[in-house]
């Protein structure tokens, strides 16, 4: 089965497709047919033509420089601020003069684009402008572009409305963006029903078409990939790494709510800590000072606080499994444990215990412990607000206080209190718990 492939416009957020392409092509997907808006019009264009190495350098090494002409004093500028409020500035005016001057961006068009190879290519192609003499949008195939023409409908469908429109036969084009971002319905044009579609938040008019006929994959940015017009190659290198990820999860090769889990099916979870019984959950409560089986106002607010974030995590039903995934990533993500890389969930275990480790014998935890316990220990309104405000700043502190389960009455009416206003940091708390009470590891 082969996909169509749509790439949502986007400027310098495009690099996330390049990164959706390597998993693609690590995955074995075949394409049929690609459209695209704007920069994912350009991206397209080089899958197209299956010039992988090549985007790759683009996008690694793209500067503003590589895609607008900036004034002469700017380039020569030797102060920093200066350098960086005087480009502002110029951008601002260029915009108000008529648009951005795009001369590099059509001079790279030049020279990575080979019109031949995209024509003759088994993978079809279309892409999205506008056209501001007719005021109307233009969906084109390649077969519809008129030879030696391709690279000009290229330029157009990536004029961004601040870049200074393009001209075709006499007629003026801005980006397709202002029509249709994300061109699925141009696959559909084609019978096309099986699409893969990557959605970079970029900005523009997306037709919000169901197709309920179709078997629809999205591919959309998990985090934020950064300003439209921020051609940066650090920032892209980042993005490429997000795009990977988040296609690995679209595929189902990783699981997890934010983090990348191997997806090893059932089990996942159960096989490392073992499976979650009776007298787990029983500890849950026993942790927080709570009395099992007891049905009382305060316990239900304090449980369901600490299920519903388990839940945000969840995709499905609660299970053994992905309970235990999910604590596992919100821990992950307290402790500010690196997301954008692929763990088995043994591994990112270990990650969370040797983290917790080394902020138990930090210096900064000890003197944190001290303002901690005082706060603990204080029965004055005054002073609990005034630690209080200190203990948010420190979630990575405050889950590696005390993980153990058998705690005194001042620790446990703490964690209640935290139950209602960082539950993250309890179910973390609680998480290192269960991983020293698996090792076996007295706290």
């Amino acid at each position: 089965m082969a996909y169509g492939l749509v790439l949502g416009g986007g400027g310098a957020k495009g690099g996330y497709e390049i990164g959706v392409w390597k998993a693609l092509r690590e995955l074995n997907i075949p394409i049929c047919a690609v459209c695209g808006t704007s920069v994912g019009a350009l991206n397209g264009a080089l899958i197209v033509q299956d010039e992988f190495e090549k985007a790759l350098e683009i996008w690694t090494s793209i500067t503003m420089d590589t895609v607008i002409k900036l004034e002469g004093e700017i380039a020569t500028s030797q102060d920093g601020e200066n350098k960086i409020s005087n480009k502002i500035r110029n951008i601002k005016a260029a915009i108000k003069s008529g648009g951005l001057d795009v001369t590099p961006l059509k001079m790279l068009i030049d020279e990575v684009v080979d019109e031949d190879k995209i024509r003759n290519s088994d993978i079809d192609f279309g892409l999205v402008t506008f056209s501001l003499s007719d005021l109307k949008p233009v969906e084109v195939f390649k077969d519809e572009i008129p030879y030696g023409k391709l690279k000009d409908y290229l330029l157009a469908s990536a004029c961004f409305p601040a870049f200074k429109p393009h001209e075709i036969d006499n007629k003026k084009f801005i980006d397709g963006g202002v029509y249709n971002n994300i061109p699925v319905s141009m696959m559909r044009k084609k019978g096309i029903k099986d699409i893969i579609v990557v959605d970079v938040s970029g900005i523009g008019i997306s037709q919000r078409t169901k197709y309920k006929d179709c078997n629809i994959i999205k591919i959309k940015n998990s985090e934020d990939l950064g300003r439209t017009l921020n051609f940066d190659s650090e920032k892209s290198k980042t993005n490429i790494e997000i795009g990977y990820l988040d296609t690995l999860k679209a595929f189902k090769k990783v699981v997890g709510y934010k983090y990348y889990i191997k997806n090893n099916n059932e089990g996942i979870g159960s096989s490392y800590i073992g499976k979650l019984d009776t007298e787990d959950f029983k500890n849950l409560y026993r942790f927080l000072g709570l009395e099992w089986g007891r049905a009382n106002k305060n316990n239900k607010i304090i449980i369901d606080k600490i299920l519903r974030v388990i839940q945000q995590y969840t995709p499905s039903n609660l299970t053994t499994d992905s309970v235990i995934l999910a604590m596992a990533e919100i821990t992950a993500e307290q402790l500010g444990i690196n997301r954008r890389r692929v763990y088995e969930l043994d591994e990112l275990i270990d990650v969370i215990y040797n983290t917790y480790n080394e902020i138990k014998t930090s210096n900064d935890f000890n003197e944190y412990v001290a303002g901690l316990k005082k706060l603990i220990l204080s029965r004055n309104e005054i002073e609990f607000d005034r630690e209080m405000k200190k203990v948010f700043m420190e979630a990575k502190f405050l889950l590696s206080f005390y993980p153990g389960m058998q705690q005194n009455e001042d620790i446990k009416r703490f964690r209640r209190l935290l139950s209602v206003f960082m539950p993250k940091v309890v179910v973390a708390n609680l998480f290192i718990s269960l991983i020293l009470q698996r090792k076996g590891v007295e706290v």
